[in-house]
């Protein structure tokens, strides 16, 4: 049981930190990330959104993350 909210932990803590990274700079982590995103800062937000559910122990929060996140993959940004 303690290692599995330790796992929790590490992934709330790293989606967390790469959340932020995104909605800071404007870029994702990984070289090979970089490549297939194309709006980091909506990835980020969607990043942040699942782990809320994390949180709040909803699938709502998990599924609109997911969304965003796709979102965040698929569509440019404008301007």
């Amino acid at each position: 049981m303690a290692l599995w909210l330790l796992a929790l932990a590490v992934l709330a803590v790293t989606g967390t930190g790469t959340g932020i990274y995104a909605l800071i700079s404007n870029r994702v982590p990984a070289r090979w990330l970089a490549t297939t995103v194309r709006n980091p800062r909506l990835r980020g937000t969607g990043v942040l959104f699942m782990v809320s559910s994390l949180a709040f122990a909803s699938w709502t929060p998990l599924i609109i993350g997911l969304g965003i996140t796709v979102t965040g993959h698929a569509v440019k940004p404008t301007g």
